[in-house]
């Protein structure tokens, strides 16, 4: 029997805030060089908002200053930990991720703190560290925009019946989704087609 396929970003859909920096900043050792790391990131953060870096290049800063060289035992510990502290919001709260839908959490974020958040039925696809020895030594897949329809297609899935998601960055999940509810905050707006998400965030086609 085929089952309605429903897809879930998380940063700012399912929680209140971004994670990233969060989790770079609670795994992080609290030692002399921490404050300096924050700034450097920060400074990092925002040339990647005037697209002076890219996404990816992004958080390989992040994982280079706050995260190569933990072992893989210790990131699940952190990772672990961290899922605790992120506010989730109503729709995380109040839907139902155990019905018998077909479930996908794909996010940006890293698998890592995302997965321990859901009942596993639920697939959590995202973005991935590199191990190497059992240590963190870089980013070795980074789950955002076109690559997480990438994501999907690697599991099957060719066509979305709803989508939830609070971006334009999500564009691409949306032109393969029957239906895409974009959320802002505790508000969710649907929109029916690719057209009414892109006038949604007064885009051209």
């Amino acid at each position: 029997m085929n089952t309605t396929i429903i897809v879930f970003d998380f940063d700012k859909t399912l929680s209140y805030s971004d994670t990233l920096f969060g989790f770079f900043s609670s795994a992080s050792k609290k030692n002399i060089t921490y404050p300096f790391k924050v700034f450097i990131y920060v400074f990092t953060m925002v040339l990647a908002k005037f697209k002076v870096l890219s996404n990816t290049e992004l958080k390989r800063v992040g994982i280079a200053l706050f995260l190569k060289g933990m072992s893989q035992s210790q990131l699940k510990v952190e990772a672990l930990n961290y899922s605790k502290k992120i506010k989730l919001n109503t729709l995380y709260k109040e839907f139902d991720f155990l019905s018998k839908d077909t479930i996908y959490i794909v996010s940006a974020s890293f698998i890592d703190y995302l997965r321990p958040l859901f009942p596993s039925n639920v697939r959590v696809l995202g973005s991935q560290l590199m191990f190497q020895e059992e240590t963190v030594v870089g980013l070795k897949e980074n789950c955002f925009k076109a690559k997480k329809v990438d994501a999907l297609s690697k599991e099957g899935v060719e066509v979305i019946d709803v989508t939830y998601t609070d971006s334009y960055s999500d564009v691409s999940l949306a032109a393969i989704s029957k239906k895409t509810i974009i959320v802002n905050g505790d508000k969710m707006h649907e929109c029916e087609n690719t057209s009414a998400f892109n006038a949604y965030f007064n885009k051209k086609q």
